[in-house]
């Protein structure tokens, strides 16, 4: 569905003359309809990654694409097949809107009617099991679990082919972080979407992603079907993120 052929994204060091590789010569491909992990500690590269694929950030080399088959069924413009859910709601909430305000706004921008957009808002928040009572909540009265699925809920106003979620369970507890992962899985089933999850934790990811890449300064190190991966894996830092995981 999405190809990412050797895709580098070096910015200039600190000292005169240097580089700093946040990404470097990285390749992968997204299939449609699969959950692909990214896994790394702070610093690996792996929100780097994420923005130059979403289009936040321009490459310094590469090819990020997706694939002929969709481009000649699609009819509207690929920015709107991709949509990122951030680590932080917070950080991309108004806090002075209410709910309804943040998750029509892009269908507004699209050309949907209000009236028609708040319809959708409800059936949207219905999907991310929120009640429509939320709609006209401000963020400050909702809680970590609850925001995100607010900008889940937003993210999938746009009918989008990829997800990309970046640590968005990071800051949660670990029950809430349960029902977050078991809502993407019910959401890649129900909008036949991919997504592309982000994440440090490697003990998240049995049984809920397809396959996974693991990066190291901006490498990735090792990639394959994630339940392989996990059971035997064949670079060394992917044994000592295993090693210091809960993952049995």
């Amino acid at each position: 569905m999405l190809r990412v052929e050797k895709v580098s994204k070096h910015f200039a060091g600190a000292e005169k003359g240097t580089l700093m590789k946040a990404v470097d010569e990285v390749s992968l491909t997204i299939q449609q309809n699969e959950i692909f992990a990214l896994i790394g500690e702070s610093g690996s590269g792996k929100s780097t990654l994420a923005e130059l694929i979403v289009g936040l950030q321009q490459p310094t080399s590469g090819l990020i694409q997706w694939s002929e088959e969709l481009r000649a069924l699609k009819k509207d413009m690929p920015a709107s097949w991709i949509q990122l859910v951030f680590q932080n709601p917070d950080r991309s909430m108004n806090p002075y809107w209410r709910v309804k305000d943040i998750i029509i706004e892009p269908l507004c921008l699209s050309g949907y009617p209000k009236r028609k957009a708040l319809v959708r808002a409800e059936e949207l928040l219905e999907k991310v099991k929120l009640s429509n009572d939320f709609l006209e909540r401000y963020p400050s009265e909702c809680s970590g679990g609850q925001k995100q699925r607010i900008a889940m809920a937003r993210a999938l106003s746009m009918s989008p082919l990829l997800l990309v979620a970046d640590e968005i369970t990071s800051a949660l507890d670990p029950s809430i972080e349960e029902e977050i992962l078991a809502l993407l899985l019910d959401l890649k089933r129900s909008e036949g979407m991919s997504i592309l999850y982000i994440t440090h934790r490697l003990e998240t990811i049995s049984g809920f992603a397809d396959h996974v890449a693991v990066m190291k300064n901006g490498t990735i190190q090792e990639m394959g079907d994630v339940e392989a991966v996990l059971t035997a894996p064949t670079s060394e830092y992917t044994k000592a993120l295993l090693r210091a995981s809960t993952f049995q």
